[in-house]
């Protein structure tokens, strides 16, 4: 994918939350799925090839390690997106409750102290 497919992709995960969040407000028993996993899919995926002169019995040491070390970059990657969609749905709130110049850092700032005194999620 090129950067615009992802700036795409991360605008339709913004669509698809609010979309999620008013069918829940509308009071729509089947609210569906936020679109997340289906956006994604592609968006974070890539294969790489290395010709390097690493020897073969200490291959598949070095492909752990990479998996290891991506696998935590895409962690931190989702709870951030995870946090810019909180932080996108709280300023949508607060624009809905027609408070015309709600104080944007004040909610964020809140929101974030909120997530920190969140239980973890599993």
């Amino acid at each position: 994918m090129d950067d615009t497919d992802l700036v795409q992709t991360g605008i339709g995960l913004l669509a698809s939350v609010y979309r999620l969040r008013r069918k829940m407000l509308d009071g729509d028993d089947e609210p569906g799925s936020t679109g997340y996993p289906e956006l994604l899919a592609g968006a974070l995926d890539f294969t790489m090839t290395a010709d390097s002169a690493v020897p073969a019995e200490y291959a598949a040491e070095v492909q752990d390690v990479v998996k290891q070390a991506v696998d935590e970059l895409a962690r931190r990657q989702e709870a951030v997106m995870r946090g810019l969609l909180m932080g996108f749905v709280k300023v949508v709130e607060a624009y809905e409750d027609e408070d015309l110049r709600p104080d944007v850092l004040q909610l964020l700032q809140q929101l974030s102290l909120e997530v920190a005194t969140a239980p973890p999620e599993e």
